[in-house]
């Protein structure tokens, strides 16, 4: 082949516009891949967020926040005295407040604040009250352990500020009990303001806007809208459509959890209010919607209770510490790595992570670092077609290259044939027109020339035959017939063939066959066998005819279940470079002829493969003496 290096740009170019297009595709595959592992991943953690977003909501906090906004305003005093007509029929006026015998484990303490800045808690009461006290549940360490927490306390409460924070909505049993949503507010706070809070929005008329919680309460409460609840979560310029269908579900779902809390909060109004005995109180109380704020690192639950003029302040001061360590420990098996945080004004609206009870906010870790996976399903598509891609490289690589150096040898296998066969030609045309022209008149030369011609057709004989029987086994047609015979019947058939061709050459046949071998049965093709030798022959008579002992010896030996005949010569022996190519077809080049021995190096090639034809081998065996040694093995005839 002329310019083989076009074969190779034009694969190399190839190679240029496949493997990027595939590397592209791969790269966007993988993208796509990844993109759907972090939704399914989203999808998971939004739906244990939302588990667990109810599970703390509904099942812890609800119970507990809908208890204390429902309370009566006369539970805030350590004892309220009943009404005269009730009075009359007992023996002690003064009935303890449950807060006195009923502390909570996840509240530190109940307060009420007074415009004069007087804080007060009925678990600390008076000293003057505190033997009662002591004999209606409590005891004597509690009553210090509340005091010290009132003081405290009284150094973080502003009545002022908290009061402008809280709602002015009025509760009843007839209105249901509202929460200012735990989204930061629309109002701008001063920097040094200490209510770092969002609440709850405990609106109690349906006209104004009001947060429901989880669960199950029934009222005239209008709910809110997911957009009402959460400001500014939905839309604006940089928010996209996924964005807004998570906060729209977050939305819905706090709703939800906000009304299970205002329904819970109404049954424990109308329940507290039945249950309780009624006090004797002024002609005008108004019990304000309860707020939950976050107070210098502290989570109270306050109200403003009005008495005819006077307006107090009443609330609870939350365990934070305590809730938090139950939350946590309750959704760990669906969040292990959750944590809750105090929601603060500057923080993004996310109606699904925030809790509808407290203003706190879930933090869990973003699933957006989530792989797919070494071995998805897509990964694995493409690593088996990134496979396919390179075994049909190398494939088409492979066949290239054999196309080319079977070109090559092709074309140095006519180039040596063109050369084997111009001489002999050449010798036929002188003598036969010497012959012709009666220009031999001497009978002894006469013979000599004509013995010359047929030395010459013997060896054109042999190459056509040669590349004739190559041919055949090329195509699968080698038509040989297996006979039984022995090993001396073998050789005694080839044996005068072999001492011509060597005789030819100057050189002796040396045929050496033991008693024990010579009776030995082989099945083979006898023609193949006989040309696979004769083949060894000749190739020893073309490269040791200049040998300082021209004997070629033919041994034989019985090797358990085969014979090997052994063709041996005393010749220079077979280079390095020609064992890498000694068995392979057209591999001797014209150049090769013209400064070696004659031949198109076919012989050993189809002796290789008539070998195998007939059920044997031929190798290559090494001689310590110097000379090549090929050894044929045929199966024994069982």
């Amino acid at each position: 082949m002329k310019r083989p290096w076009q074969i190779w740009l034009l694969f190399a170019l190839s190679l240029a516009v496949v493997v990027p297009a595939v590397g592209w595709l791969t790269v966007n595959v993988l993208e796509l891949d990844r993109a759907e592992a972090v939704a399914r991943a989203q999808i998971e953690l939004e739906q244990d967020v939302n588990s667990a977003m109810w599970t703390m909501d509904a099942e812890i906090l609800t119970p507990l926040m809908a208890r204390e906004v429902a309370r009566p305003y006369s539970a805030y005093q350590p004892f309220y005295t009943l009404p005269a007509e009730t009075n009359r029929q007992i023996d002690e006026p003064r009935v303890a407040s449950p807060l006195l015998t009923q502390p909570s484990p996840y509240i530190l303490l109940h307060f009420q604040l007074n415009a004069d800045g007087t804080l007060t808690s009925p678990q600390a009461p008076e000293p003057e009250c505190s033997a009662w006290a002591v004999e209606n549940g409590t005891s004597v360490e509690n009553i210090d352990i509340s005091k010290g927490r009132v003081s405290l306390l009284r150094g973080s409460l502003d009545y002022e500020q908290i009061l402008a924070r809280l709602p002015e909505a009025a509760i009843s049993t007839g209105n249901p009990v509202g929460f200012q949503s735990p989204m930061p507010s629309n109002r701008a706070f001063p920097a040094e303001d200490p209510l770092v809070a969002s609440g709850m929005d405990l609106s109690a008329n349906g006209g104004q806007r009001s947060s429901p919680i989880a669960g199950k309460l029934a009222g005239d409460l209008a709910p809110a809208t997911a957009q009402d609840s959460v400001p500014g979560a939905f839309g604006g310029d940089d928010g996209s459509k996924l964005r807004g269908r998570k906060g729209q579900r977050g939305g819905k779902e706090f709703n939800s959890r906000r009304q299970a809390l205002q329904n819970y909060a109404q049954q424990q109004l109308a329940q507290q209010r039945r249950q309780l005995p009624k006090p004797a109180q002024p002609n005008r109380v108004t019990e304000g919607a309860s707020l939950p704020f976050w107070v210098k690192g502290q989570l109270l639950l306050a109200r403003r209770v009005k008495i005819a003029d006077a307006v107090l302040i009443q609330g609870a001061w939350l365990d934070w510490q305590q809730l938090r360590a139950v939350l946590v420990e309750t959704i760990s098996d669906v969040l292990p790595d959750a944590d809750l945080v105090p929601l603060r004004p500057a923080d993004g609206p996310d109606p699904g992570r925030t809790l509808a009870t407290i203003p706190v906010q879930l933090v869990v870790s973003d699933p957006s670092a989530v792989g797919p996976g070494l071995f998805s399903p897509i990964r694995v598509s493409l690593m088996i077609a990134w496979a396919c891609l390179l075994l049909a490289t190398c494939a088409v690589a492979a066949l290239l290259m054999g196309v080319i150096n079977l070109s090559e040898r092709r074309g140095a296998f006519v180039s040596a044939v063109t050369h084997e066969l111009r001489t002999p030609l050449t010798t036929f045309r002188m003598y036969a027109e010497m012959l012709a022209d009666g220009m031999l008149s001497d009978p002894v030369q006469r013979q000599k020339y004509l013995q010359t011609l047929r030395v010459e057709a013997d060896r054109l004989w042999h190459l056509v035959e040669n590349v004739l029987a190559y041919a055949q086994l090329e195509r699968g047609n080698h038509n040989g017939r297996h006979e039984v015979l022995t090993v001396h019947q073998l050789l005694v058939r080839v044996q005068p063939r072999l001492e011509d061709r060597a005789r030819l050459s100057q050189m002796k046949m040396v045929i050496d066959v033991g008693e024990a071998v010579g009776g030995q049965m082989v099945r083979t093709d006898p023609s193949a066998a006989e040309q696979i030798l004769f083949n060894l022959v000749d190739n020893a008579c073309k490269y040791a005819t200049m040998a300082d002992d021209p004997r070629i010896h033919i041994d034989t030996r019985l090797c358990e279940t085969r014979v090997d005949f052994s063709v041996k010569d005393h010749g220079p022996g077979i280079s390095d470079k020609a064992l890498r190519q000694l068995f392979r077809p057209f591999s001797k080049s014209v150049d090769d002829a013209a400064h070696s021995a004659p031949g198109v190096g076919l012989g050993l090639a189809l002796s290789e493969r008539l070998a195998r034809k007939i059920g044997g081998t031929l190798r290559l065996e090494k001689s310590g003496d110097g000379g090549a040694c090929f050894v044929l093995r045929l199966p024994v005839a069982v």
